[in-house]
């Protein structure tokens, strides 16, 4: 859903500003996304067996660093970024073990490549839990929802088409919004549409 302006809509990719809530934002982000880092460390360091050791030194990395993270939905691309360096030190250690490792063109070709495809993938799979979680709402609510993020018209003008006050139906659409966003990570995080 596009953010708006108004003072009515809640902004739920931010990260909460409350420091409990934030940190359960944070593990329930690195838990649900253990596994698209670690396809992503597997693509770069191809039939390692250190693949396990990295993520454990990408994950402390991202837990030792996250107050830097503002906004959720910044989540994968920067613990990509964190797993690619830690990839990268891996690598460097090796070099000076003396083993043969891929050059540094060629990690960066196939973390470029493994990312957009994971980031890809994610949106899909946002977008596929969030049209199964809006059919699931009442007709009613799937018509103040589609009348709010339809451009160029309000909540005043529903409420005048409805005889709702627009007071009542901002409560109603953070009621559906926040409902939407439960649903979604629920999906998401059980992995099914």
């Amino acid at each position: 859903m596009p953010s708006h302006s108004n003072s009515d809509v809640d902004y739920p990719h931010l990260m909460p500003p409350d420091p409990t809530e934030r940190l359960q934002s944070f593990v329930q982000l690195i838990t649900q996304h253990q596994s698209a880092l670690r396809a992503y460390i597997v693509t770069l360091l191809p039939g390692s067996p250190s693949v396990a050791d990295v993520l454990q030194e990408t994950n402390m990395v991202l837990w030792k660093k996250r107050e830097s993270l503002r906004e959720d939905s910044e989540f994968l691309n920067w613990a990509f970024t964190v797993a690619r360096y830690e990839v990268m030190h891996h690598r460097d250690r090796l070099r000076r073990d003396g083993r043969v490792v891929f050059s540094n063109q060629m990690i960066e070709l196939l973390a470029d490549e493994e990312a957009q495809s994971a980031a890809s993938n994610s949106r899909d799979v946002s977008m596929d839990a969030l049209d199964d979680c809006i059919a699931k709402l009442s007709r009613k609510e799937q018509e103040l929802i589609e009348f709010r993020y339809t451009p160029g018209k309000s909540l005043e003008q529903y409420a005048d088409h409805t005889g709702a006050s627009a007071s009542s139906l901002r409560i109603a659409l953070m009621r559906i919004r926040r409902n939407l966003k439960l649903c979604v990570e629920s999906k998401i995080a059980l992995g099914t549409r």
